[in-house]
């Protein structure tokens, strides 16, 4: 059996397909431990894992770390090359640079058989190299969205390698290739139909979405039961705090009293009242919702994403910041929902797209073909199978890591 430590950013929707493959790995009789820079609470671990957070290396850092972590809901206001800055100067680099310490110390003291580093945890692949441990990416998102648009934009992709190059240097390695990546395994979750990439590099392995992670969040079954439908399920994720007062006030808007009801993922207290035909909740079961639905609006967190087409449902998707717009153009273009900017969404356009999500059937129909090949991708069945391949086969680290 062999030891996995999976290395996560700050962010639920990149760690959790990592938890769902961990729970996979761990029920074939591995040793799992998932490591971070903020604390996460012992019920999203599967059993019999572990998550590391190294209080003490990062201590010198929680000034840094907090402003960071605010920063992220100003991405809503910037423009996109603001985004990227945000994206990879503010976020990535100095998140790689404040895991750097705690991850090495774990490394020496745990010794792990494999890496997998999330494509934003710069860290887990540098450390990697330094410490000769095997190494395998894991990416949420189409593969194109981190560090490769095609060379259609070359001062930004320059931009970008010389930012990681600098921070490559910092970390002791001196080398004109980018090591932040694997370039023995890309695992992405999702399929590559959906992605759009017709010709991958041999190392890209798409396997579709993953599920099993721990979610145990209470609700209100009974009232779903006795609701009218059809029934629309509605997320922002778990970051951009700040605009959830106004994109679910025109959530209301469009849907109070309409023959429809809304189960909205967020915290009731933003509103004193709610309609009557909206079930407000903190924190859902998403995973368990979704086959009790008959259409998702959501900003394109690809998490939210999978879960819907898995089940073969039409979505609203209401792009943000980051990379919900390059999301946007892949349902668009698969013909299985539509796509509203949330800088002109106004609430009489949010309720026609969704009627027109619920009376055509096209929609749904192009769900359920994204469904099969999501399904015929593998899963967490080909996930860990590539992962234990991985761990099982002798390399050497320096032909193991992104160098183009």
């Amino acid at each position: 059996m062999s030891k996995f430590l999976f290395v996560v950013p700050p962010f639920f929707g990149h760690m959790s397909p990592t938890l769902s493959v961990g729970a996979s790995l761990i029920s074939r009789g591995h040793e799992v431990k998932w490591l971070g820079i903020i604390p996460v609470a012992g019920h999203h671990i599967p059993e019999g894992g572990e998550y590391i957070y190294p209080e003490e290396d990062l201590l010198p850092y929680q000034e840094e770390l907090q402003h960071m972590l605010r920063r992220q809901d100003d991405g809503p206001n910037c423009s996109a090359p603001e985004v990227l800055k945000l994206a990879f100067e503010e976020t990535y680099v100095p998140m790689a640079r404040i895991m750097r310490n705690g991850l090495m110390r774990a490394i020496e003291e745990w010794g792990p058989d494999l890496i997998v580093n999330d494509c934003i945890t710069f860290a887990g692949a540098l450390c990697a190299h330094i410490k000769g441990v095997p190494c395998v990416t894991t990416t949420p998102v189409p593969p194109e969205v981190i560090l490769n648009n095609g060379g259609s934009l070359p001062k930004i992709t320059e931009w970008q390698h010389n930012l990681v190059r600098g921070l490559q240097e910092g970390f002791g390695l001196d080398s004109d290739h980018l090591l932040v990546h694997s370039r023995m395994m890309n695992i992405v979750f999702t399929s590559q139909e959906f992605a759009g990439v017709k010709d991958p590099s041999p190392h890209m392995k798409f396997v579709g979405p993953v599920k099993g992670r721990p979610n145990n969040a209470e609700f209100d079954w009974g009232r779903l039961e006795k609701a009218a439908r059809p029934v629309v399920f509605v997320s922002l994720g778990t970051l951009l705090v700040d605009i959830r007062k106004d994109f679910f006030g025109k959530l209301i808007e469009a849907f109070a009293g309409a023959p429809v009801t809304i189960v909205a993922a967020t915290d009731p207290a933003i509103f004193e009242h709610w309609p009557e035909n909206f079930i407000a909740s903190s924190f859902v079961p998403q995973a368990a919702l979704m086959p009790k639905m008959d259409a998702v609006i959501c900003h394109g967190g690809f998490n939210t994403v999978n879960d819907t087409f898995m089940n073969g449902l039409p979505m609203l998707i209401i792009p943000i910041t980051y990379d919900h717009f390059h999301t946007a153009k892949l349902i668009e273009k698969a013909g299985c929902g539509i796509s509203i900017r949330y800088k002109r969404l106004r609430s009489g356009e949010m309720r026609k797209a969704v009627f027109e999500l619920l009376g055509n059937s096209n929609y749904r129909k192009a769900a359920e073909r994204i469904r099969e090949t999501f399904i015929d991708a593998g899963g967490n069945e080909k996930a860990v199978e590539l992962l234990e391949e991985c761990s099982n086969t002798p390399h050497n680290i320096h032909t193991n890591l992104h160098n183009s």
